[in-house]
């Protein structure tokens, strides 16, 4: 396919972009990242967060009665949600960047990997509330342009 890489010299470094959600298994994908990179000089881990403002907690936005509220809130889940995956990034001293946005998940992860050039996709196989279950990881593998690794 033409675009694609599927294959990067030792030498070259790696642009990986890594879906987390706060979980054990998102937090396991990020750890499998860094060791991805690891002797990459120039390699750079791209931290995603996408929330989907339909599957936020019901009972947190039951009050919320505007958009900017919902974007406020949905940012605020976003922090939290990138918290322990920026501090393994940091422990390890390796290079990333954060992207929190709002949409479709499985979208937003394809989409992302598009725009920077990603050589891979690295994702938890299970997370917190609807974020990264089975169908969101299908629907990556579907939409996805480069290889894509599922981390349990």
């Amino acid at each position: 396919m033409s675009g694609q890489r599927n294959e990067t010299p030792l030498e070259e470094p790696l642009r990986i972009v890594v879906a987390v959600d706060e979980s054990a298994p998102a937090n396991r994908a990020v750890a499998h990242a860094l060791s991805l990179v690891a002797r990459r000089p120039g390699s750079e881990i791209v931290l995603v967060n996408a929330q989907n403002l339909q599957t936020l907690d019901v009972s947190d936005i039951s009050a919320v009665m505007t958009v900017e509220v919902d974007r406020r809130f949905a940012a605020r889940q976003s922090r939290i949600a990138l918290r322990k995956a920026t501090t393994l990034c940091r422990k390890a001293q390796a290079r990333f960047v954060t992207r929190a946005e709002i949409g479709s998940p499985a979208e937003t992860i394809a989409r992302i990997a598009r725009e920077v050039g990603a050589y891979q996709i690295v994702m938890g196989t299970r997370g917190l509330g609807s974020l990264f279950l089975g169908s969101v990881a299908t629907k990556v593998v579907r939409l996805a342009q480069v290889p894509l690794t599922l981390v349990k």
